[in-house]
């Protein structure tokens, strides 16, 4: 896709590269009819291919000066993704004991680097960066820079970024930051059932408020929204059994299709999306009928989660798969969380984010730059690390690396 780029000088306002790496795409997994109790067990035989999009968006310019040039690199949220049990390292389905489970260690490294064209000032730049959650501890944590200032900054209880500053960028000169970390992610079964919860939640002003409103791209309060929702769930009344009704709307009516990411309207309109769509248009539902819900990132992939109130007063945070696999209150695979939530505010953009993205700024020429993240599963003594290498590429687009036999069980699409 192409767009007009007007040169005013040496220095020039451009417009924003919005990376979207479509690449292949197993179409028939969002068809198949799924055990809801049960990971898809054969190999999806059905691929379509699709063409790498380059999309500019209106530049988001520096209020304090007309030469500033800023860009957010929106990651894909479809790429590699488990789509098939394999008894060991994918459940295919629940396990007989309760709780966070099979730990596995993995290493991750998430950093920027730019490389100055010319004489720049005022260099900010910022890329996600994971928190600990219940299925995923952080244990081990060093930070690495290059000619700048660099750290990792809480956002919400759920996202963080690794932000860098630097005064001044001249030709040739290096800034980089990397963060360096050991990680510790469990598979997750609670046994959660109907039963727990109790029919009448605590009054919506008791709720996480904030998982209950409209996010970017997420408009709980769309006429479409509100129709699904009388046609699926107006005759149920447990919150328990309304979200197990929007999970199997989504899986029967938004047909999965690559893409970047347009919106909960745009994906009941036109029944198709892919993982961002379907898993944004059941949280929709979710809230427009009361029940809390949002939004979980891993690399190129998203899935949600409903919160539910307990017979003794207590909050959980139920996962919900609405794309690849089909686990309701559970997760059977290891992936790093990047980030929970969809309603993040962004202070040096002033507005929410659906997702933390790649974003950099300065005064100056365009820096040569580069956005980079490792995860490698590490082996216990002499065992078998298992799959689920990856590196993020130009694009946003994590891709599989190393040669594990069990990489058969992950689509790189």
């Amino acid at each position: 896709m192409s767009c007009n780029l007007l040169f005013l000088s040496q220095f020039l306002i451009i417009n924003c590269w919005l990376f979207q790496d479509q690449g292949q795409w197993l179409q028939g997994i969002a068809m198949n009819q799924i055990n809801r109790r049960q990971c898809v067990a054969g190999t999806v035989a059905s691929l379509a291919s699709a063409a790498t999009a380059l999309r500019f968006e209106n530049a988001l310019i520096d209020e304090r000066s007309s030469l500033s040039i800023q860009h957010g690199f929106r990651p894909p949220a479809f790429s590699i993704t488990p789509v098939v049990s394999d008894g060991e390292w994918i459940w295919g389905e629940p396990p007989n004991e309760k709780g966070y489970l099979e730990p596995r260690e993995f290493e991750l490294s998430i950093g920027m680097k730019f490389t100055g064209t010319g004489k720049s000032s005022g260099l900010s730049a910022t890329t996600v960066a994971p928190v600990s959650f219940p299925e995923q501890e952080i244990t081990d944590f060093r930070l690495e820079t290059e000619n700048c200032r660099a750290e990792v900054v809480p956002i919400t209880d759920g996202a963080a970024q690794l932000a860098m500053s630097a005064d001044s960028l001249s030709t040739g000169v290096t800034a980089s930051a990397t963060a360096h970390y050991r990680l510790k992610i469990f598979k997750s079964y609670m046994g959660f059932e109907q039963e727990q919860f109790p029919l009448l939640q605590p009054r919506l002003e008791q709720a996480p408020k904030q998982f209950l409103k409209n996010s970017p791209g997420i408009k709980a309060t769309a006429t479409s929204v509100k129709e699904v929702v009388g046609q699926v769930a107006s005759s149920e009344m447990h919150p328990w059994k309304k979200a197990f009704k929007f999970d199997e709307w989504v899986w029967e009516n938004i047909a999965g299709v690559p893409g970047k990411y347009t919106s909960v309207e745009e994906a009941i309109r036109n029944r198709k999306g892919d993982c961002e769509e379907r898993a944004c248009t059941f949280i929709a539902l979710c809230r427009a009928a009361g029940i809390p819900a949002r939004q979980v990132w891993i690399p190129n992939h998203a899935w949600a989660e409903i919160a539910l109130h307990d017979h003794d007063g207590i909050w959980h945070w139920i996962p919900v798969h609405t794309a690849a696999y089909s686990w309701f209150g559970w997760t059977g695979v290891h992936e790093i969380i990047l980030q929970k939530g969809d309603r993040i505010y962004m202070p040096s953009r002033r507005r929410n984010l659906r997702l933390v993205d790649d974003w950099y700024r300065l005064q100056g020429p365009r820096p040569t730059m580069q956005f980079t993240a490792n995860l490698k599963p590490v082996a216990e003594g002499s065992g078998d690390a298992g799959p689920g290498s990856r590196k993020k590429i130009a694009s946003g687009k994590w891709e599989l690396t190393g040669n594990h036999t069990a990489n058969r069980f992950m689509r790189d699409r």
